[in-house]
């Protein structure tokens, strides 16, 4: 009775372990592609806010709305309440422009001035 349930054991255990590699094979290579998508994705919401923790935030709440929208939609029901996408915020930044001195030029204002005062005087010649 022993030797015909090790041999059951055995063929049974085969086939699962056959078929679990299999499965695993195929999952692993999903996974490993959705783990990648997700880091680009990731990566474009931080190039696009310029923060990492702006980003990261921002994946967040737009993997919510995608989440929700996935959940009404698996129900049966995606027309039930509309998505409301969040607005982007705009800031206004006031930028500080340092008083230069009355008199002062760049190197680069002096350079074109003395090339006008050139053209001139060759005018004039």
């Amino acid at each position: 009775m022993t030797d015909v349930l090790s041999v059951l054991w055995t063929i049974v255990s085969f086939i699962v372990g056959i078929l679990w590699g299999l499965i695993w094979f195929i999952l692993s290579d999903l996974l490993s592609t959705l783990l990648w998508i997700c880091i680009a994705v990731w990566l474009a919401f931080v190039l696009r806010y310029r923060s990492f923790g702006h980003g990261s935030l921002a994946v967040l709440r737009w993997g919510r709305y995608g989440l929700a929208f996935l959940w009404r939609w698996i129900r049966g029901r995606p027309g039930d309440a509309p998505i409301v996408m969040p607005q982007p915020q705009t800031r206004i930044v006031r930028e500080y422009q340092r008083r230069i001195p009355l008199g002062y030029a760049s190197v680069s204002e002096q350079i074109n001035m003395l090339i006008v005062l050139l053209i001139i005087v060759m005018a004039h010649v």
